[in-house]
């Protein structure tokens, strides 16, 4: 038996922005703060859990998307890459799950691979420093290593 969640009239558009019954939700704190409380149901549908309530909301494309790419010179034992997202969060980049979708648009696993995350103009342009063409195939090369992009299915 499916559970039955209300609607919380928000969604989230391809870029990132959330919306509230229209409008654009512009008060930073509350954004964070729903932000906090985005769930992924085990059918895959996206909902907001706040003090034991949920609801549904609409996600064009992802809930999260990449913002910027920066090398972390620091990071040992070798650089890696960073990823900052739209919740003002950043976090290392898993170079395996980069692939490309629809349009060439890319995406990848945040939040320990639990969402997906697409990365917006100015950042695929960052991460196109790191891109390298091999035949017909584009790859990663991060730390010296190949990571070969996939396709999501149903996109060529």
């Amino acid at each position: 038996m499916t559970e039955d969640i209300p609607a919380c009239h928000i969604r989230i558009d391809k870029e990132g922005n959330w919306y509230y019954q229209g409008l654009p939700i512009i008060q930073r704190e509350i954004y964070l703060h729903l932000n906090k409380c985005l769930r992924k149901d085990p059918s895959g549908k996206y909902v907001l859990l706040m003090d034991g309530e949920k609801c549904s909301l609409e996600v064009e494309d992802t809930p999260y998307v990449i913002q910027g790419v920066s090398l972390d010179l620091d990071h040992q034992p070798a650089p890696a890459l960073l990823v900052r997202l739209n919740d003002e969060t950043e976090e290392g980049l898993s170079v395996n799950t980069v692939r490309v979708g629809k349009d060439n648009v890319l995406y990848c696993k945040v939040k320990g691979a639990h969402y997906d995350a697409r990365f917006l103009r100015a950042s695929y342009y960052q991460l196109a420093e790191f891109l390298r063409q091999d035949g017909e195939k584009y790859y990663l090369l991060v730390e010296g290593k190949k990571f070969y992009l996939e396709h999501l299915e149903g996109f060529t």
